[in-house]
């Protein structure tokens, strides 16, 4: 019998065992503060290195042809598709609507035609006032397409009316944020390199991961809270001063590589000065604007429920996730190089 009342200790000794899962519990809780982080930033790399190394080799095989016709047409309508999808995801569309939808892509076809067909020359025997003629009776089209539309699902109800206007009225503002302001690349490479595209880009980049690293690092005061959670004062700051530090070396790294000739060394001008003065005016833009395209995409994204605009790269989301600051940047770049240097050549 005594052995007998021995084992009951030896039974009552388990439950001293739960200290091992207080320590466990602690464990986690110190590493909580760390490993999501460092798991999003392991995440985000690998593909973002990807990316670039497809880039880089579409570049190289391709040039600009793979950028004018390949790569920025392409990511267009990824954006449009993106951006569309979350609010009819939203709205519970499906198919129950294929007026909509039909209108949707129309309006795509038309500023699509209107901005990037039109800066590429056109479609075969469609070009100059021609093509011009087509995108105007587009648009025609269109209009009417929207009267009548207004007017069924106005007959239906004022919630289905209220419903219709604010989907289309964001279809028209994801054409005229999305397709439209990426258009200038387009332009920018046709008039002054691609390179120019390709220095705005990797300053948006640089941008942008500093913001994540000094976010992270530093980060206390909430820029943006109810847009964006994630951004802090002092991210946004950190990345501003990193981006217009790796401003000027970045240029001169890109005419030291293009220096033997070319559209976007002509840019340029004499003297260090020239150089300096493009390279900061890009650098302050881009830390200082470019970031709230971001916020916008973000309040987007909040506005209709949805973590991100979609999947296509693992760890980052959708097009619109990744380039949402870059299609901000396009039409400035344009438009300053043109304002400095008037264009190169005629697109």
């Amino acid at each position: 019998a005594a052995p007998v009342a021995v084992a009951a200790p030896v039974a009552v000794a388990a439950p001293v065992a739960v200290a091992v899962p207080v320590a466990v519990t602690v464990t986690p809780k110190a590493k909580k503060a760390m490993n999501p982080k460092l798991a999003n930033a392991i995440e985000r790399t690998g593909p973002a290195l990807v990316m670039l190394g497809a880039i880089f080799l579409l570049l190289k095989f391709t040039g600009e042809k793979g950028l004018l016709y390949g790569l920025i047409p392409l990511m267009q309508l990824g954006m449009y598709s993106e951006s569309t999808g979350i609010i009819e995801a939203f709205h519970h569309m499906g198919q129950r609507d294929m007026e909509v939808k039909l209108e949707k892509w129309w309006w795509f076809a038309t500023v699509f035609a209107s901005t990037t067909l039109r800066s590429l020359g056109g479609i075969g025997k469609l070009t100059g006032g021609i093509m011009d003629l087509a995108c105007f009776g587009m648009v025609a089209v269109g209009l009417v397409m929207a009267v009548v539309g207004m007017a069924r699902h106005e007959a239906a109800g004022p919630e289905m009316f209220r419903k219709y206007m604010g989907e289309i009225s964001a279809f028209h503002f994801a054409l005229i944020f999305l397709v439209g302001q990426s258009s200038f690349w387009i332009k920018t490479i046709q008039s002054f390199g691609m390179e120019w595209v390709l220095y705005p880009a990797l300053l948006v980049v640089v941008n942008d991961t500093m913001a994540y690293v000094f976010g992270v690092l530093m980060g206390k005061h909430k820029l943006l809270p109810r847009l964006s959670p994630k951004k802090t004062v002092e991210g946004f700051v950190g990345a501003g001063v990193s981006t217009c530090a790796i401003a000027v070396p970045l240029l001169k790294l890109f005419v030291k590589r293009f220096a033997e000739g070319g559209k976007a060394v002509s840019v340029m001008g004499e003297g260090n000065a020239s150089l300096v003065k493009h390279a900061l005016m890009i650098g302050l833009y881009t830390s200082l604007i470019s970031p709230f395209g971001g916020f916008l995409a973000s309040a987007v994204k909040r506005a209709h429920g949805a973590k991100d605009f979609g999947k296509l790269i693992p760890g980052h989301g959708g097009v619109v996730d990744r380039f949402d600051c870059q299609v901000v940047t396009a039409p400035f770049v344009f438009l300053y190089l043109k304002m400095c240097v008037g264009s190169l050549s005629q697109p």
